[in-house]
């Protein structure tokens, strides 16, 4: 005999959809017990809930639950790595006799795949984001001592923030220097800032892209404090070992984040060599606003705002 799919089994699906696809308020408790890790701060659609156990589910409300699965898992995954299985829509009411019902395997495939989206809810697909260029400081052609690019990313209120980073929204760093000499020194500036990449700060990390220098794992967005943390570095090679490219963040209240991009050329021989090319240390925030074909039309799948970016103080 099939078994049935209780209303209140549909419920409980839709509330694990909703609550990575919808808002990352501060009374969701669901987010709230996972460090407010939940709420794309996505529009829901006409979903409703089955009053009791022994309602029939509306066609419409499963329907409108797999179109909110689909904008999840592309926004995750890219448009190509995950399959669309066709609407299941029944006529039960009308033609019990021969319905094209609902079956379970059906919603169980939608519960495991609310497994893998709730696991990788903090992800972003490249392709379902735009990068956005928010600042840039570049300093003399000749310096040494210590340069600072500081500057503050601002989101309209706390709820934008998470949802933001809990969407992969990220503020990426990159650094370069233009020089083209012979000097030992500079041309060790200019490697060591070569071989950074990018920077990412996200959720809960900071991570570089090509795996060199040190990335905090643990500082990001969910874990920063009133007092500047390092989030990343990398040092120069050999006896320019002292020379180094920070990254620091700190929190300047729940919707501003204050950041510090450090370049360190301490005195450490007589006579100190002057480094005699310009740094550079651009900012770009990546935004989740993607995109996909769903039920024939293209529709939004994850779209959260871009903060705004404020310099504080250039190299």
């Amino acid at each position: 005999m099939p078994t049935k799919v209780l209303a209140s089994r549909f419920n409980t699906l839709k509330d694990r959809i909703e609550n990575i696809l919808g808002p990352a308020e501060e009374t969701n408790r669901v987010a709230a017990n996972n460090g407010y890790s939940y709420g794309y701060g996505q529009a829901l659609g006409p979903l409703v809930d089955q009053s009791s156990s022994n309602d029939l589910i509306d066609a419409l409300a499963y329907k409108q639950l797999y179109i909110n699965v689909l904008k999840i898992r592309f926004h995750q995954v890219g448009t190509s790595a995950f399959t669309a299985d066709p609407f299941v829509v029944g006529d039960f009411a009308t033609n019990a006799a021969s319905t094209d019902k609902i079956l379970e395997a059906y919603i169980q495939g939608i519960e495991t795949l609310a497994t893998n989206m709730e696991n990788d809810r903090l992800t972003v697909h490249p392709s379902q984001a735009s990068i956005q260029s928010m600042g840039s400081s570049t300093s003399a052609t000749s310096w040494n001592g210590t340069l600072s690019h500081i500057f503050q990313i601002t989101f309209t209120d706390a709820q934008a923030r998470r949802q933001f980073f809990n969407a992969g929204g990220k503020i990426r760093f990159s650094t370069s220097m233009n020089y083209t000499g012979s000097q030992a020194k500079s041309l060790d500036w200019k490697n060591m800032l070569a071989q950074v990449g990018t920077v990412d700060f996200a959720y809960s990390s900071t991570i570089n892209s090509t795996g060199v220098g040190q990335s905090y794992g643990g500082i990001g967005h969910d874990y920063m404090f009133s007092y500047y943390q390092t989030a990343y570095y990398n040092s120069g090679g050999g006896v320019y070992n002292p020379n180094r490219y920070t990254v620091y963040a700190m929190e300047m209240n729940d919707s501003v984040l204050q950041f510090k991009v450090e370049f360190s050329d301490p005195s450490y021989g007589v006579p100190d060599e002057t480094v005699l090319g310009a740094v550079t240390s651009d900012i770009e925030a990546v935004v989740p606003d993607g995109t996909a074909s769903i039920d024939g039309t293209m529709q939004t799948t994850v779209s959260v705002p871009s903060p705004t970016y404020t310099l504080v103080s250039n190299l």
